[in-house]
């Protein structure tokens, strides 16, 4: 066996040149008519834990018959059973000492090799290697030549092979890392997995060929016309070079490199999110021909505002991380495509590719399907974030890594140089800031004067185009808009804002890049950010973070499958289920965040006001002809009436008032002799698109026309009867002794009690040091909506001992046509606790319960999790029918993608699967609900007054707290029914703001009057 060693100097300068034997520089990624050989499928494999080779690896003959075989790409820790590792998860902290540039000598070290064929033709010309993601450092050999070493995970690499390679059989070895002096530069929020995770391939570039080409196509706003600028390298024997681009009746040869000049065309249709229009272009030379599809747009920013083709505008965008629960970063191009696709169906417009370039694929159904891309170089150096002083040994700022980070910055932009859908490019993520940063961007605007640079750590505004922030509180966003004052970094410890930076900082346009962080059961208050981004034109808009779960699957000894996060594979050091944060789960399941925030992110918009149908265009660029509306009329959750609706195209930013057609006034007066009428408008697409189906909801929005009517039960007299089952209320049996409710219509309860525990989201688990709950936010506290401490919610639940309340009977009271209990529920130790109230009465067969439950001390304060009355009914597949909000769950800062309506559903589909248990599945302002199971009578609950929720679910809030995953519940014993009179937000505080103090639950009297119904 052999090992290898560098010296700390060799290790830096290894991945900081950008020409390093037959390493060649990057170039842009294009379709091509030359011969490509892909490499992927088996290789043979070797892997050690100590960074050792086998003996023999690299030099003939070789034998690798005794080796293991592997695919190619895949990650070789989500390969081999654990044969070969494990992933790890972190999120700031780096999974090796911080001891830079150096690794760990026990470095799990994998060799790959494989043969492949070469046919004679090859050898006319160059035969470049190009590698497109490996993790993290790489040696690559041809028939035992060295063709150089290759950092940079998630960077194209290309090594020029022609005089290690021969005509007939071949062998490639390719040794890999797991960790490098590059690891150092790649502490993304993410799982470490190494390995070949993206194509390996073979290009024959022969004599005549292409080596680069950028084809920059501007858009001229004023009249219309495009313009091309060709920048084209080619050997002499290239020339003469011809491009066409048919759809345009363009075509242009020029006899060599010194006659390439501008093409001006008069007209063009411009290319942008909202009507990705591209021309196919083809580049033909003497040996090559180069297919392209381009799009003509400009980008610029006036007077603090980010245009594009010279209008405003406002990217609805998401983070989005290369992650799938079995391949990992491993790309499939059908997935992507459904993924892109099912990001357009909820109004995303936009993708900011965290934290690194992605697979060159992705950016191609960017460019077709139509989205904002901000382009991330894959830089993040958060490991030294917590460095005392802070940020020491940053290699941002560190001249010996220098070259490192240019050559980094350098093959993002030239490999995606080409496509339209790239508006920014973003030099790096959580790095802080530094000399080498600084040269990067300046690298970038000399390189590319056409796109802004932007970068979130500049928070002094020094090189970055755009300011840029990172989960800001609503009151922080406002105090920049504000003329004058700081600005909020007062959560990076590092910045030290002056007036003058500051006031250079709002001469920028403003861009969320993280916000809303979608961990567990949220994001809560999405409303708030959603109108803050529309008030001002400087605000370019925002990217929630993020898209998808990064949960890997995984089985337990026994063979049960679960979704597994940080510390699931015995890592050493890890941040848990901090990578499940997405508004869409690892199957692709979107989740209640998603449809709240793509109703809040709707382009278009129609709702019903006094004087007719309103609908508001939110486009840039495109009028509303591709659009039609759709109206009902329910009652009581019913649809009495409705019909789609034509309306003249509104344009760009405008909006029109519709009359209401006459059926509808007519469906209005007639329901009006029914229940509670609602008008429904919404905004459809008239035909099919390349991502949704005609008729697909582009937006919609419930209007309460006429409120449910009340009335008082009518009480019959002589209501309380005793039996051998107990005292009876109409259908409700109760305990002769205590008083407890034993049943409704047959159905046992096995107990009735109330909670004010929930079992914690992660956002209640959250310990960002902004307490919304001790200090309000305000403009003086602006900036602490990120970063780790305080304490969390949960906590202060957890202490005041809201999750172990103990009961006390206070009133046991019986009359012929009443039953009176009241009970205290408290913690020991504490004089925190509840009264409540229930008074029983019979009308006309059913039971009418009147629930109060108020603090015991009115001079409590603080939060309350929830107030519930939950009663545990038998343990059966139970199903639900409810008229109130859904169809998805909803809490108080979480309701803009529920609506009034008729639902239903089964016990599990209540609940979203999440990968750590929690507080989930809560349904607000429900006017009645209906649970039926096979074997019992149907039970109907109404309510009389009072706007509770509801749950329905399998375990109770105790039983579902603190547990790690959904496997390890326990078995089910009971279906946990919550009335839940008061519920509190759920926030984003994992990673940003506390719930807003409108949406907390504090302590108050909480009322519902709710009838009992049994239906044989």
């Amino acid at each position: 066996m052999v090992r290898e060693t560098t010296t700390p100097a060799e290790a830096v300068m290894s991945i900081g040149h950008r020409e390093e034997g037959r390493r060649l520089p990057a170039r842009a990624g294009v379709a091509t008519d030359t011969a490509r050989l892909d490499l992927s499928g088996l290789w043979a494999f070797h892997y050690s834990v100590d960074g050792r080779s086998p003996e023999g690896a690299l030099q003939p003959p070789f034998d690798d018959t005794l080796w293991d075989r592997i695919r190619v790409p895949s990650h070789w820790v989500l390969e081999g059973d654990g044969r070969y590792g494990r992933p790890q998860y972190t999120n700031v902290t780096l999974p090796i000492p911080l001891d830079p540039p150096h690794a760990p000598d026990l470095n799990p070290t994998g060799t790959y090799r494989r043969t492949f064929e070469l046919a004679d033709g090859w050898l006319d010309g160059t035969v470049v290697l190009r590698t497109e993601g490996i993790e993290s450092e790489a040696t690559i050999w041809v028939n035992g030549i060295e063709l150089g070493t290759r950092n940079g995970s998630r960077l194209v690499q290309d090594f020029d092979a022609t005089d290690a390679v021969h005509p007939g059989e071949n062998v490639i070895t390719i040794r890999v890392r797991q960790w490098s002096a590059g690891t150092y530069l790649e502490d993304q929020d993410q799982w470490w997995m190494p390995g070949i995770f993206r194509e390996v391939v073979l290009l024959h570039r022969p004599a005549g060929s292409i080596d680069d080409v950028w084809l920059r196509c501007e858009y001229d706003h004023l009249d219309g016309s495009g313009t091309v600028v060709p920048e084209i390298a080619a050997h002499a024997a290239a020339w003469p070079v011809t491009l066409e681009i048919p759809a345009l009746g363009v075509r242009m040869t020029w006899a060599d490199r010194d006659s390439v000049s501008e093409i001006r065309i008069p007209a063009v249709q411009p290319w942008s999110a909202e009507r990705p229009d591209l021309y196919d272009v083809q580049l033909v030379a003497a040996g090559e021909t180069v297919s392209m599809r381009v799009g003509f747009r400009s980008i610029a920013i006036r007077d603090g505002v980010l245009q594009v083709n010279g209008r405003p505008i406002k990217i609805r965008g998401m983070n989005r991380h290369e992650i799938d629960a079995e391949r990992g970063r491993v790309f499939d191009e059908e997935e992507a495509r459904r993924d892109l696709i099912l990001m357009k169906q909820h109004n995303v417009d936009g993708i900011r590719t965290a934290h690194y370039p992605p697979h060159p694929r992705l950016l191609d159904l960017a460019d077709e399907l139509g989205f904002w891309v901000v382009l991330e170089c894959d830089l993040e150096t958060s490991g030294f974030l917590d460095q005392e002083p802070h940020w020491r040994g940053n290699p941002a700022d560190d001249p010996a890594w220098g070259p490192a980070l240019l050559d980094r910055v350098m093959r993002t932009v030239e490999r995606d140089k080409n496509h339209p859908s790239i508006i920014m490019w973003s030099i790096a993520n959580e790095s802080g800031m530094g000399s080498g940063l600084a040269a990067m961007s300046a690298w970038v605007k000399q390189r590319d004067p056409g796109r802004p640079v932007i970068y979130e750590g500049d928070y002094t505004a020094d090189y970055t185009d755009v300011y840029c922030r990172m989960y800001p509180t609503l009151e922080e966003i406002d105090a920049f808009l504000a003329d004058d004052g700081p600005i909020g970094v007062a959560s990076h410890p590092a910045s030290h804002v002056t007036p003058e930076q500051a006031r250079r900082a709002r001469s920028l346009p403003y861009l969320l890049v993280e916000y809303a962080h979608a961990m567990g059961t949220g994001p809560g208050g999405l409303d708030g950010y959603a109108a803050r981004i529309m008030s001002d034109p400087r605000i370019a808009g925002s990217f929630l973070w993020e898209w998808k779960d990064h949960t890997l699957r995984a089985t337990t000894a026994d063979g049960t499958p679960f979704l597994a996060y940080g510390g699931d594979f015995g890592e050493e050091v890890h941040d848990g289920n901090f990578c499940a944060d997405g508004l869409v789960a690892a199957d692709g399941s979107p989740r209640a965040g998603l449809t709240a925030w793509a109703q809040l992110s709707a382009p278009v918009t129609a709702r019903w006001t006094d004087a007719g149908i309103l609908v508001e265009s939110h486009r840039t660029f495109v009028d509303t002809s591709d659009l039609r509306l759709r109206w009902a009329v329910l009652s009581d959750g019913v649809e009495y009436a409705g019909a789609a609706l034509e309306f003249a195209p509104v344009g760009p930013g405008g909006h029109v008032m519709i009359e209401p057609p006459a059926e509808l006034g007519r469906a209005l007066a007639v329901a009006a002799v029914g229940g509670e009428t609602v008008v429904l408008v919404q905004v459809v697409l008239a035909h099919e698109t390349t991502w949704a189906p005609a008729g697909h909801v582009v937006s919609g929005a419930a209007h309460l026309v006429r409120p449910r009517s009340r009335r008082e039960p009518v009480t019959e007299p002589a209501g309380v009867e005793s039996g051998e089952a107990g005292l009876r209320v109409g259908p409700a049996v109760f305990d002769e002794a205590s008083g407890d409710l034993r049943g409704i219509g047959g159905i046992p309860i096995g107990s009735a009690a109330i909670d004010l525990w929930r079992a914690p989201t992660d956002n209640d688990l959250g310990r960002n040091p902004l307490d919304y709950e001790a200090e309000p936010p305000t403009p003086a506290n602006v900036g602490e909506g990120s970063g780790i401490g305080g304490t969390s919610a949960a906590d202060r639940w957890r202490r005041r001992g809201l999750h172990r309340l103990r009961r006390r009977i206070v009133v046991r009271e019986r009359s012929d046509a009443l039953l009176h209990n009241v009970d205290r529920w408290m913690p020991a130790g504490t004089s925190e606790g509840v009264d409540a109230s229930f008074t029983w009465s019979a009308e006309r067969g059913d039971a009418v319960c009147d629930l109060a439950v108020r603090p015991a001390d009115p001079r409590l304060n603080g939060i309350w999790p929830r107030v519930a009355w939950r009663l545990e009914l038998p343990a059966e597949e139970w199903d639900v029918e409810w008229y109130g909000y859904g169809p998805g769950e909803s809490y108080p800062d979480l309701m803009a993608g529920v609506r009034l309506g008729l639902w239903r559903s089964g016990i599990d589909g209540l609940a979203p699967d999440v990968a750590r248990p929690q507080e989930s599945g809560h349904r607000s302002g429900v006017r009645w609900l209906r649970l039926a199971a096979r074997s019992r009578p149907a039970l109907r609950i109404e309510v009389l007054e009072g706007s509770p929720g509801f749950s329905l679910r399998r375990w109770s809030p105790l039983q579902t707290t603190g547990v790690a995953h959904p496997h390890e519940l326990p078995l089910p014993t009971a279906a946990h029914l919550s009335i839940e009179l008061g519920m509190h937000g759920v926030g984003t505080r994992a990673c940003g703001p506390d719930v807003r103090p409108e949406f907390a639950l504090r302590p108050r009297e909480l009322r519902a009057r709710l009838r009992f119904c049994v239906e044989e």
